[in-house]
């Protein structure tokens, strides 16, 4: 035994069994080290912008004290969160949690799929934690870190079902139902995962097509264990606290039939990169790249189960093409339960699955020293080193736009304010009613292109966050009319005489209220 060998033995046998334990966990994660650093560098390259300042929207005005609507969206999960993390949105401190929490689910995903290229390791952090669901779950910082949570549960319940270890399926079914109860968009995470292990089976030489479909079949069974489950501790939870489902939930349950709803997640995996709307691909660029990426993935498919055909193995061949063909259906699964009109980017994080995709076929289907294999290697490569600076600058772009409306609406209720604090007759309990339509008040910004990103809570002050943001951003006490007397307000003869803001007579006393018409 070498000297430096003998001399590391007797200090362990020194430590306490804690520093024993994190010795061991620091040696059995090297293959992790690279993945980790590398989420945490592009993490902090997208998102650091928002992890130091304070941006807000509609939501985050109303929710700075509170993680949203909860059990009433089925979220039991996400109100029981609250222990682990406060209701206080705190930029810094939640963000660098949510991106530990993303780090640690890259290392699953890598281990879990076999990748080992150092370089596909890197390109395929970065991709997974600069993704624009990301950028747009970090403008709603409220729930950050629970949906970093919940992803990270959905990834561990694929990673230990797909080892198969003792208990793996029960184990797996609860992770998937504490993941749901966060974030039910995440069940299209899931089923993309496990349609890649099978594909990642197929495309293995010792591969058991019986095998697969057997694996498939208990997968989804599993699935459909945990979605009654879930259901079920969902309505106990109604039972007990008397809540019910909200209106957004209730719209969602209401829809298409299922073969519209499956034909709408085929039609939306060409409607992502025909269209900025959903900001999944963040850049004219980008949309090129991803469809030749794509064109290449379904390449490398078709070839390797012509390859089984021909080695007289069609079952394998045939299945590989029959799970390829219901992958776009796995991650876009969430059509199965919701409006077309609910889907946002924030939903759509499962898309990530396809980089995954392009990763193992990389390194299964392009590796060899052809010069065609590293010729197709190399596009890959430059494919996603290219999407991901497009992504890290569209987070920046999106976080700009962000800290731009906050301040151009700063400025614009600070002068309001003064001007209604300056009104005639204005006095001790006195109402504020500002009536009329915010976004022809603000300064244009469609110059900074963020597409559908944050869904339909894209402004940044409306009618229901607007008391809020006065109150805690601009320290305001005046009392604001009810919706009732606004409407009251807007049907006089003297509110239709008043001038648009910011014109002389835009600022009235009307029977003891403020008024502010805005256009």
């Amino acid at each position: 035994m070498k000297t430096g060998e003998r001399i590391y033995l007797m200090e362990k046998a020194r430590n306490t069994p804690l520093e024993n334990g994190v010795l061991r966990l620091w040696e059995s994660t090297a293959r992790d080290r690279l993945p980790f650093v590398s989420a945490l560098i592009f993490g902090l390259a997208a998102h650091m912008f928002a992890f130091t300042n304070k941006l807000v929207n509609a939501d985050e005005i109303e929710s700075l004290f509170g993680k949203g609507a909860t059990v009433t969206s089925g979220r039991w999960g996400l109100e029981a969160v609250k222990l682990i993390f406060p209701d206080y949105s705190m930029p810094w401190l939640w963000g660098l949690a949510s991106l530990l929490l993303l780090a640690a689910s890259v290392c699953l995903i890598i281990r879990l799929f076999d990748i080992r290229g150092g370089l596909i390791k890197v390109l395929l952090a970065g991709m997974i934690v600069s993704f624009p669901s990301e950028t747009g779950t970090f403008c709603f910082m409220f729930t950050s870190t629970a949906y970093a949570l919940s992803f990270l549960l959905v990834v561990t319940a694929a990673y230990v079902f797909c080892r198969g270890v003792k208990l793996c399926a029960p184990v797996a079914c609860l992770l998937l139902v504490l993941s749901l109860s966060i974030y039910q968009a995440y069940i299209s995470v899931a089923a993309s995962f496990f349609v890649l292990y099978m594909i990642k089976s197929c495309l293995e030489e010792s591969g058991s097509a019986v095998k697969t479909i057997v694996f498939g079949l208990k997968a989804l069974a599993m699935m459909l264990a945990a979605l009654v489950l879930y259901a079920a501790v969902t309505y106990a939870v109604f039972r007990v606290t008397g809540a019910q489902f909200n209106d957004y939930v209730k719209d969602n349950m209401n829809g298409s039939g299922i073969f519209a709803r499956v034909r709408m997640a085929y039609d939306f995996m060409v409607y992502y990169l025909s269209y900025r709307e959903f900001a999944l691909v963040t850049s004219e660029a980008s949309r090129w790249l991803h469809i030749i990426l794509l064109l290449l993935c379904a390449a490398g498919i078709i070839r390797e189960a012509a390859a089984r055909v021909k080695a007289h193995r069609p079952l394998d061949g045939v299945l590989l093409l029959v799970c390829a063909a219901i992958f776009p259906l796995a991650v876009n699964c969430m059509f199965l339960a919701m409006a077309k009109d609910s889907i946002h980017t924030l939903v759509i994080y499962s898309f990530v699955a396809f980089y995954v995709l392009a990763a193992m076929l990389l390194e299964r289907v392009f590796a060899g020293g052809s010069a065609l294999r590293r010729t197709m290697r190399d596009i890959v490569y430059v494919a996603l080193a290219a999407a991901l600076v497009s992504n890290v600058y569209f987070a920046n772009e999106v976080y700009l736009k962000l800290y731009l409306q906050y301040e151009n609406a700063y400025s614009f209720y600070s002068v309001l304010l003064s001007r209604a604090e300056n009104a005639e007759g204005f006095e001790e309990g006195s109402k504020l009613a500002i009536i009329g339509c915010q976004d022809n008040a603000l300064t244009d910004l469609s110059g900074l292109d963020t597409g559908y990103i944050m869904g339909v809570n894209h402004d940044l002050i409306n009618i229901y966050s607007r008391e809020n943001f006065l109150r805690r951003y601009l320290g305001s006490n005046i009392p604001l009319a009810s919706e009732t007397e606004a409407e009251k307000l807007a049907a006089t003869e003297e509110f239709a005489e008043m001038a648009e803001y910011p014109y002389y007579g835009s600022v009235k006393m009307i029977d003891g209220f403020v008024v502010v018409k805005l256009g």
